[in-house]
Formats: structure tokens, C-alpha cells, sequence
């Protein structure tokens, strides 16, 4: 398993105009995709995505299955506690419909 980090800015068309983030873990499951954690500055229309997976590729072709275009994706190699989410709990939020999963959201 290999940990990434993606992007998406306003100023370049690829910050999503809705909550995506339980989409793309969903579109995820197929490919061995998962996604941890999205830190979001709605003022400055910025989005941090920690992702797991097999590789970059697999990361690109989840992004792709929901039409969520993407600035970068580069690979971490340290990774600390604070980002990782379970995944049953990350599941059972997405089935249990309880809000948008996004973290630091900086209104």
C-alpha cells in the first residue's frame, strides 16, 4: 500500500462544486483505493486529499470514475498517525449518510 496526496484549487477549475469525497471512496473500492482524509479551505477554495493505494495510476482512475479532475498527485512516504482513518469507520460514515466527510473546513 502506498500513501498520495492530491490537490484541487478553485483557480484551476479542479476544486468540486460539491462534496465528492464519499463518490470517490466509493469509486475507490474497486481499484483498492481509499481515501483517508480531505483538509479544505473553502475561502481560498484549496482541497488536500490523503489517499491510499496501490499505485498513482489507481489514484488517477478513481478520480476519473467521478469526472474529479485533480492538480497533483504526489506520493508520501512518511506518514504519521494523525491522517490515518480506519477504514470501517470511514465506511460506515459513507453508509450511514452522516454529512460531508471533509476535515478543517475553513469557513
Amino acid at each position: 500500500m502506498k500513501y498520495f496526496m492530491d490537490t484541487h484549487d478553485r483557480a484551476t477549475g479542479t476544486f468540486p462544486a460539491e462534496a465528492l469525497t464519499d463518490a470517490l471512496g466509493a469509486a475507490g473500492d474497486d481499484l483498492g483505493v481509499f481515501a483517508h482524509a480531505a483538509h479544505v479551505n473553502l475561502r481560498q477554495g484549496k482541497t488536500f486529499c490523503f489517499m491510499s493505494g496501490p499505485d498513482e495510476d489507481a489514484i488517477r482512475k478513481a478520480h476519473a470514475v467521478v469526472d474529479f479532475p485533480f492538480d497533483s498527485i504526489t506520493e508520501v512516504r512518511r506518514v504519521t498517525g494523525a491522517d490515518m482513518r480506519p477504514e470501517e469507520a470511514a465506511r460506515a460514515t459513507r453508509s450511514g449518510g452522516v454529512g460531508d466527510s471533509h476535515a478543517g473546513d475553513n469557513r
